[in-house]
């Protein structure tokens, strides 16, 4: 009876110990047989462990951990080091710190120097708690295409959401939605990992209009944005391509369409012509055709020569440029030119004013051949 009693104290003491070790690897968890990571530490986290077969970590973080980077302390084999790169501007030497919420996993190296070896590990992140976020943009509307407009925002996770994914074996994606009551309108989006970034195509008809309600869901989660959304069109934008300014006139008599957009019926369009040899100047109208084309007519009674046009929303100016206007369309004109060289950027040249020249100085014109 007394032999069994010591032996009872003696295992006292080791069953402590162990219940005491596996408490700890809520934070700290060694792989077995690694010869590059021994152990990792993350302050905050209610869980970590690794996978060294698949080299991926878990870390589990509760609802009460607000900050947006993570801080895994690394303890390398001896004669391993973590890589740094310029793309890694917040790692340290035993440190790989990271922004999180709503990225893809982080992915880190370890090097074995005199081996010349390497290990990645891929880092999966849960945020435990409900889901919630912010904009840290505004959802405009701009044009997307023929008759089509999309809205892009940037948006800030706040909690409940991890890396995407956020375990390895569970493919989950963030998906943000529209929806407007009144118009009995809804909308599927996209949401960008990379860019932060949530985006929703083809929702002209919610334009202008009140109480759109923006969402986001990620699994069984679900966020409603608490305020309500008036979806703006962002500013007019007028396109005259570089071909219309080369080899292509614009031909009197005829209904001429430019793209661009977004159009409103609501507001008014024009256009306002300059030839300065001819010392004429003039203004035409321009119809909404679609929320993407403007269209307007050139009179017979035009000269033909090259003309610098500007379009204008009400009094906003959305483009100037450089045309030629002429009777026969089959005629080869080049209606941009320029000073001062090559090296200027297209948008700079297009924008240019008309250009006066002395004798001997250069000229300059973009040519595209075919296929070019």
């Amino acid at each position: 009876m007394k032999n069994f009693c010591i032996y009872i104290l003696l295992a006292a003491p080791f069953l402590f110990i162990c219940c005491k070790k596996d408490k700890e690897i809520g934070l700290e968890q060694t792989p077995k047989g690694d010869l590059f990571l021994r152990s990792i530490k993350v302050d905050g986290a209610r869980k970590v462990t690794i996978d060294t077969t698949r080299n991926y970590i878990q870390i589990i973080l509760p609802e009460t951990f607000t900050s947006d980077i993570v801080d895994i302390e690394l303890d390398v084999t001896p004669g391993s080091e973590l890589v740094l790169n310029p793309w890694t501007p917040l790692y340290t030497p035993e440190h790989v710190k990271c922004y999180f919420k709503g990225l893809p996993p982080e992915n880190f190296t370890i090097l074995r120097k005199a081996q010349n070896r390497t290990k990645s590990y891929k880092v999966f992140i849960q945020h435990e708690g409900p889901l919630s976020a912010e904009l840290t943009s505004n959802l405009d509307l701009y044009i997307s295409g023929m008759n089509n407009a999309e809205s892009v925002a940037r948006i800030r996770m706040k909690s409940g959401l991890g890396s995407i994914p956020e375990t390895p074996d569970v493919v989950e994606k963030l998906i943000p939605f529209l929806k407007n009551s009144s118009q009995n309108a809804s909308a599927e989006g996209i949401f960008d990992d990379g860019l932060s970034t949530i985006y929703f195509d083809n929702i002209s008809s919610l334009m202008e209009v009140e109480g759109t309600v923006l969402s986001l869901e990620y699994g069984e989660k679900t966020f409603q944005f608490p305020q309500k959304l008036k979806l703006k069109r962002a500013p007019a934008v007028l396109y005259v391509v570089q071909p219309d300014l080369l080899f292509r006139v614009f031909q009197t008599g005829k209904r001429t369409a430019f793209d661009g957009g977004i159009f409103l019926d609501s507001q008014k369009y024009t256009l306002k012509l300059r030839n300065d040899p001819k010392s004429l100047n003039t203004t035409l109208p321009a119809t909404v055709i679609n929320i993407s084309t403007l269209e307007t007519q050139f009179p017979a009674s035009l000269p033909d020569g090259q003309y610098k046009v500007e379009f204008f929303e009400n009094t906003q100016l959305l483009k100037q440029a450089a045309i030629v206007i002429a009777r026969d369309s089959t005629v080869k004109a080049i209606g941009q030119m320029w000073a001062g060289g090559t090296g200027i950027p297209w948008n700079e040249i297009s924008n240019s004013q008309p250009v006066v020249i002395t004798r001997g100085q250069e000229l300059f014109s973009l040519i595209r051949f075919p296929g070019s």
